[in-house]
């Protein structure tokens, strides 16, 4: 592998790389870029993640990059949901170990040497509503607020509650953090969440919340 690249990755801002960056980066050909991307995965210098991204190793061996950023590039379009979002807006008091994430494509798993990222199949209708998108210094990540993680939960885990009670009970989420959150969204999800089964979960849950 040449100093060059060497040097290109130690001056590259973050601890993870794609194939459309080696176009800017390096000069020449498809086949002479892919010849030295094999070689620096062969030395040790990259890490397959996944096809057209990698792991600079070097930079994981000093802080392990954002698994939330990489989870859309491992399998899009898809955001983080379910167990890891519901942690990340601290709904849920366990931290979690895998990265769950939701996609309108094939469900899978991935086993990566930072962790392992698993996608739920969901409905392609309304994917994107209750998802934000938040910008940091790796990227930008796209994350379920908690409802719409709920939602996911209900529709890719068949998990239903019948009260607030009852879903404090199973993920002990607090009732506190419920009557402080988003209703105008909870009320938009009842509407639009394309499973009349969720929808009328999710509508018990609101009605409660409201009365």
């Amino acid at each position: 592998m040449s100093n060059n690249l060497k040097d290109l990755l130690y001056a590259w801002p973050k601890g993870y790389i794609q194939d459309t960056d080696f176009i800017i980066l390096l000069k020449g050909t498809a086949n002479a870029r892919y010849s030295i991307i094999k070689r620096a995965m062969q030395s040790g210098v990259l890490l397959r993640l996944c096809k057209g991204l990698y792991l600079i190793k070097y930079k994981i061996e000093k802080a392990l990059p954002n698994t939330f950023v990489l989870a859309q590039l491992i399998h899009g379009p898809s955001y983080v949901s379910l167990e890891s979002a519901l942690a990340y807006h601290r709904w849920i008091p366990e931290a979690v170990q895998v990265t769950t994430c939701v996609t309108p494509k094939q469900a899978g798993e991935y086993t990566t040497p930072i962790g392992i990222f698993t996608y739920k199949r969901i409905p392609i209708q309304e994917f994107f509503m209750g998802v934000d998108r938040v910008d940091t210094q790796e990227g930008g990540m796209l994350i379920a607020s908690p409802w719409k993680a709920l939602a996911d939960m209900m529709y890719t885990k068949k998990r239903y509650w019948h009260s607030l009670h009852n879903l404090f009970q199973d993920l002990r989420i607090e009732i506190e953090d419920l009557q402080k959150s988003d209703k105008r969204l909870l009320k938009e999800l009842c509407k639009h969440y394309p499973s009349p089964r969720v929808r009328k979960h999710l509508l018990i849950l609101l009605n409660e919340l409201l009365s």
